[in-house]
């Protein structure tokens, strides 16, 4: 073998040992500083779905609801079909126009749910608002 061979062995053992040494230390450091950071982290549980349908003026109520945290409302479609009110342990909803909405929140069991609320009209609206023209005159 060269000089040139023996120096390329060489510097690739040092290479090979530095780099084994630098992931060591990785996974030394991270393992025993904090075992709760080592361990692989659970997936965590999906939230259920839980589909609802209710007519326009139709109440609906979630009970058995946590306080804390307060429920997140994303609006799917039209921010005007649902009224909600928040109270102790429970979400009062009344369908007010066509429209979804997902609310998710943790139930008093700790599970996580989204409530995915389909507000559902009876019929089209009928007309217009504008106004109509006057009757004609009675003579």
């Amino acid at each position: 073998m060269t000089v040139e061979g023996k120096t390329r062995t060489f510097t690739r053992r040092i290479l090979v040992r530095t780099l084994a040494a630098m992931l060591g230390g990785l996974v030394a450091s991270s393992a025993f500083a904090d075992p709760a950071k080592a361990a692989p982290a659970k997936a965590a549980a999906k939230r259920r779905l839980i589909p609802l349908t209710i007519n326009k003026g139709q109440n609906y109520t979630i009970s058995g609801v946590k306080d804390e945290p307060a429920p997140g409302i994303k609006v799917v479609h039209n921010p005007n079909a649902l009224v909600l009110q928040i109270a102790p342990g429970r979400i009062e909803m009344v369908g007010s126009d066509a429209g979804t909405w997902r609310i998710k929140t943790t139930l008093a069991s700790g599970e996580k749910v989204t409530y995915v609320v389909t507000v559902k009209a009876l019929a089209p609206p009928q007309g217009t608002l504008a106004p109509a023209g006057a009757p004609t005159a009675i003579p």
